[in-house]
């Protein structure tokens, strides 16, 4: 854990800077802050959305600015504290990184710093948002922008079609788009939004597979039969697929590609790639590759999942690896430019530490093998088995045979969003995103992760870019000692329902019709509120672990029981846990010497991880 000093020196930041000198204790002020001399329009802009904090304010850019953001900008700055604060940076985009910090610091209790010296380890700090599956709106995208830039994430990826959503409102094809869909106007502002955050928007059409959406307007582009294809409500992998072989499907190829290249500016541009199951592997590697050509002429670099990887790819393609590490040293080793997602899923409800733990650079092997034996993870070991040997990578060439080994840019977190809705997104991204962003921006590892979550937490609710309110614990006050301990199962376990996952286990097929969510169930029950972690169990796990009393935790595990009886809508789900939880309460107060780890669960769709803890702790 960190010590007094160094969070004096070093407070709750998130990513910690690269280098902190320590001076006289900071005092802010709840006043404008104001600017000591001219700067550019964006950073005026940026000063403005500034908490007030008495700051006098210097920001000094060597290079002229630019209208958005490229892969390798600088972004590094130099931060002095006086009676004036300066700010040294070569680009706006640094600047833009330094005010982050000075965001974070006036949540701090009086940092003791004279300097900072600061720059991102890796160029690539990307979140992707699926709008597909659930439609993100505008509003909501543009607040993500606000927290991105205080985390200093600088890649936005917009999922933007799958089998559930066309989510463009194509000129070209305009019965192509959902009912929930973003004009071009609002993509450009969205953009220009993002640039002013020193961010980076990143579209996707994904193709070939994943295009029921695509189909349901056009199932003439079909391949095989066009006439079962209809707008699809369930999750999971389709089959359906675009002929590439039909002059059609490549003219509207060409055609969508041509206005997402006019729409965003950057120089990446995202074909999909994944999960193409109703396509012959080597006819979706050639189509591929042309799709890869079509962007290259329109002055953008292709980038894929990983399923793209092939001996016929373009070099000039790169791969987002998500179906494992591995994929990872296969793309480089192959010339392949490079972007990790694969430890980096925050869907699957995986506790932040876990997601910690992976270095997008090093050796997967003892972070992987640390999943396997996490206490939180145990109910879904079986499933990380098989999703660890289900995946196989292509033997390619070395990268003597291209001259050259791939660059690994980064890492991208992904919110695939089977299970989140508008008002569902902050608790689920940003609960977990901070450890992230630390990882692709600081170069090693810091003490406090969890002290510094929360206390960063707090600050970005106070400058109104995330709702950190009790959400759950507000509606049901008197259950809020069951309700803080639970979690959601981990995995795709959740996703899935208990009898597609166990048939997934066995290798049975036809099990999907019987997934208990599809894109019209409501969002609602309490576990769609409640965290992806519990912090209240961490908070316990520490009392324990410390001999502290637990009798203010154990009155309240005995006390929810009787208030759970007021609220009989809620018994058949959350029964069985809550009465899990006084047997927590009487084993922990020395009244039962029964095993604790049953009570950990899964309860349904619930997890008492607490348990652990007082298993451990006996």
């Amino acid at each position: 854990m960190a010590t007094a000093d160094q969070l004096t020196t070093r407070p709750w930041l998130m990513p910690q800077p690269r280098d902190v000198r320590p001076g006289p204790p900071l005092a802010f002020t709840a006043t404008p802050n104001v600017l000591a001399q001219d700067t550019t329009p964006r950073l005026e802009r940026a000063v403005r959305r500034l908490p007030p904090l008495g700051l006098a304010l210097r920001l000094n850019v060597r290079t002229r600015p630019k209208p958005v953001p490229a892969l390798d900008d600088a972004a590094d700055y130099r931060l002095r504290f006086g009676a004036v604060v300066t700010v040294d940076a070569d680009s706006e985009w640094g600047a833009l990184a330094a005010l982050a910090t000075l965001a974070q610091l006036g949540g701090a209790d009086s940092p003791a710093i004279a300097e900072i010296h600061d720059a991102p380890r890796f160029p690539w700090r990307g979140l992707m948002i699926d709008t597909a599956r659930h439609f993100i709106s505008v509003p909501t995208l543009k607040r993500t922008l606000d927290a991105m830039w205080f985390y200093k994430l600088n890649v936005l990826h917009l999922h933007l079609t799958d089998d559930q959503g066309f989510r463009l409102r194509s000129n070209a094809y305009p019965d192509l788009a959902s009912t929930q869909a973003y004009s071009a106007a609002q993509l450009r502002d969205l953009v220009a939004c993002a640039a002013d955050r020193g961010i980076r928007v990143v579209p996707e059409l994904d193709m070939p597979g994943h295009v029921h959406s695509w189909l349901s307007a056009h199932p003439e582009w079909a391949l095989g039969d066009a006439e079962t294809i209809a707008p699809s409500r369930r999750f999971g992998v389709h089959k359906a697929a675009l002929d590439p072989a039909k002059p059609a499907v490549q003219e509207a190829v060409g055609a969508l590609l041509a206005e997402l290249a006019e729409i965003f500016p950057d120089e990446f541009l995202h074909f999909g790639g994944d999960e193409a199951v109703g396509i012959e592997r080597n006819a979706q590697a050639l189509f591929l590759r042309q799709v890869a050509g079509k962007l290259q002429a329109l002055g953008k670099r292709p980038l894929g999942w990983d399923e793209c990887l092939h001996p016929n790819l373009p070099q000039a393609t790169t791969v987002q690896v998500w179906r494992g590490m591995g994929g990872r040293d296969v793309a480089l080793q192959a010339g392949f430019d490079c972007i990790v997602s694969a430890p980096y899923y925050l869907d699957l409800f995986y506790p932040a530490d876990v997601h910690y733990a992976f270095d997008p650079a090093a050796d997967y092997r003892t972070a992987e093998a640390a999943m396997f034996g996490n206490p939180r993870l145990a109910h879904v070991r079986e499933g990380l088995g098989w999703m660890a040997d289900s995946f196989a990578f292509p033997d390619l060439a070395s990268p003597d045979s291209h001259g050259r080994s791939g660059r690994l840019l980064g890492g991208e977190a992904c919110m695939w969003s089977e299970l989140v809705t508008d008002e569902l997104l902050d608790c689920r991204v940003w609960s977990r995103m901070p450890a992230i962003a630390e990882r692709l921006w600081s170069a090693e590892q810091s003490d406090a992760l969890y002290e510094r979550l929360a206390a960063t937490r707090r600050t970005l609710a106070r400058l109104g870019a995330i709702d950190e309110d009790r959400g759950v614990l507000d509606s049901y006050p008197h259950l809020a000692p069951l309700l803080e301990m639970l979690e959601p199962v981990k995995w795709y376990r959740r996703l899935l329902g208990e009898s597609a996952y166990q048939a997934r286990l066995n290798g049975l097929g036809g099990s999907e019709a019987t997934r208990p969510y599809d894109a019209q169930t409501p969002l609602n029950r309490i576990v769609d509120r409640i965290p992806p972690e519990s912090l209240a169990s961490r908070r316990a796990e520490a009392d324990l672990a410390s001999g502290a009393s637990m009798r203010h935790w154990t009155a309240g595990w005995r006390r929810q029981r009787a208030a759970l009886d007021d609220h009989p809508a809620l018994l058949p789900e959350l029964l069985a846990v809550s009465d899990a939880l006084v047997e927590i309460a009487a084993i922990v107060d020395g009244e039962s010497s029964a095993d604790a780890a049953p009570l950990a669960g899964p309860f349904g769709e619930y997890l008492l991880p607490i348990a652990y803890a007082v298993q451990a702790n006996r």
